[in-house]
C-alpha cells in the first residue's frame, strides 16, 4: 500500500496523549489519567500535556501517579491542535491514543482501537464516545446532536468513517510523518468561540496523502466524555452548533466543499429527517419531549446553516489554507 506502514509480527508500542488547560477540570483531569494508567494491556508511555498554564504543570508535576505519566508543557501556539503537535513530537509510541481531559476511558479501550490498526490500511480508529452528563440530560437533546459535545452521535455507524472524534481516537504516527500536524488555525482554545474540525481536516488531508488508507469507527469500547451543567443548555446547543458552521466554512475552503461537506450530506438528508419523524412518532406516543427534539433538530440545523453562510464569507477574504508543516513535529527529547 502506498506510503502506509506495512506492520510486522509484535506488539505496536503506543502513547496516550491528554491535552489538558484549565485548573477547573482537575477532578476529572485525575480520573482520565487514571484510568488512562489502567489500560490493559498498558500503554508504553502516557503524556499529560499542558496547554500554556504554568500553574497546572506544576500542580500536577507535583502529583504521584501510580504509574509514570510525564508531565508537559505546549511548545507550540495556545489551542488543543498545537498542545496535540507538542504530544506527537514529545511522544514516541507508533500508534498514538489522544484523549480529551474529561473523558474517562474503558480499561480495554486501547487494546480495542490497536487491534484495528492491525489491519495496515487503518490509519486510525476511533472508540464509542458517551455523554456523562452532570445533571439530568435534558429531555429536548436530540441524539443526533450529540457531536455538538464531542460525543458520538446518532446516524454514526460502525465501519469507514470520514473523520476522528478527538475525544477517543487513536491515530498511526506514520500519518503525522507523512501529512504533518493538527492545523492550529482550528483547534480549540481556551478563549476564542468554540471552533473545530481540526481532526476533520487532518483526516481529509492524511487520506489524500495516503489514499489506500482509512480512518474506523470501533463501537465497542468506548470513554465516558463529561458534560457539565452549562452545556446541558440551549444556549450552549445553538452556540456550539453556529461554531460548527464557521468551522466547516474554513474547511470547504481548505479541502474543497466536496470533501468538507461529503457526511454532512448524508447527515441531512437521512439522519435528520428521521430523527424529526421519530419525535412526531414519540408525540403520537404520548411522548411530548418528541416534540421538543424535532425542533432543536430544525434549530441545531439553521445555527449550524448561519454559522457556515457567514464563515465562508469571512473565511474566503481572510483566512487562506496552510497546514501544520512536518518540521513542526520533530521529536522533542
Amino acid at each position: 500500500m502506498d506510503n502506509v506502514q506495512h506492520l510486522v509480527p509484535g506488539k505496536l508500542t503506543t502513547a496516550i496523549v491528554i491535552c489538558c488547560y484549565s485548573d477547573k477540570r482537575w477532578d476529572i483531569l485525575n480520573k482520565a489519567i487514571e484510568a488512562a494508567a489502567r489500560q490493559v494491556p498498558a500503554a508504553d508511555e502516557i503524556v499529560v500535556i499542558v496547554d500554556h498554564n504554568p500553574a497546572l504543570a506544576l500542580r500536577l508535576c507535583a502529583k504521584r501517579f501510580e504509574t509514570p505519566v510525564r508531565i508537559v508543557e505546549n511548545i507550540h501556539p495556545p489551542g488543543l491542535s498545537g498542545a496535540r503537535n507538542t504530544g506527537i513530537s514529545v511522544s514516541r509510541g507508533e500508534v498514538i491514543l489522544f484523549l480529551d481531559d474529561d473523558a474517562v476511558s474503558d480499561q480495554d479501550l486501547l487494546a480495542t482501537l490497536v487491534r484495528q490498526l492491525e489491519d495496515p490500511s487503518v490509519l486510525g480508529a476511533v472508540s464509542a464516545i458517551r455523554p456523562l452528563w452532570e445533571t439530568d440530560r435534558p429531555s429536548w437533546f436530540p441524539d443526533e446532536f450529540l457531536w455538538t459535545l464531542g460525543c458520538t452521535y446518532r446516524g454514526l455507524h460502525p465501519g469507514p468513517v470520514r473523520n476522528l472524534i478527538g475525544a477517543s481516537m487513536c491515530i498511526r504516527r506514520d500519518v503525522f510523518d507523512h501529512t504533518g500536524g493538527f492545523d492550529s488555525g482550528l483547534g480549540r482554545t481556551a478563549k476564542a468561540l468554540p471552533l473545530g474540525c481540526e481532526e476533520t481536516e487532518l483526516c481529509i488531508r492524511a487520506t489524500k496523502a495516503l489514499p489506500h488508507g482509512r480512518f474506523v469507527f470501533e463501537p465497542s469500547s468506548g470513554s465516558d466524555h463529561a458534560i457539565p451543567a452549562d452545556r446541558a443548555t440551549w444556549k450552549y446547543f445553538l452556540h456550539r452548533c453556529w461554531a460548527e458552521g464557521l468551522s466547516k466554512a474554513s474547511l470547504s475552503l481548505m479541502a474543497g466543499s466536496g470533501e468538507a461537506l461529503a457526511s454532512e450530506k448524508t447527515y441531512m438528508t437521512r439522519t435528520l429527517p428521521q430523527g424529526v419523524m421519530r419525535g412526531f412518532a414519540d408525540v403520537l406516543l404520548g411522548q411530548p419531549s418528541g416534540l421538543l427534539r424535532a425542533v432543536a433538530l430544525g434549530a441545531g440545523l439553521a445555527a449550524t446553516a448561519a454559522g457556515f453562510a457567514l464563515g465562508r464569507t469571512r473565511a474566503a477574504l481572510t483566512r487562506p489554507f496552510t497546514s501544520v508543516p512536518a518540521r513542526a513535529l520533530e521529536p522533542v527529547e
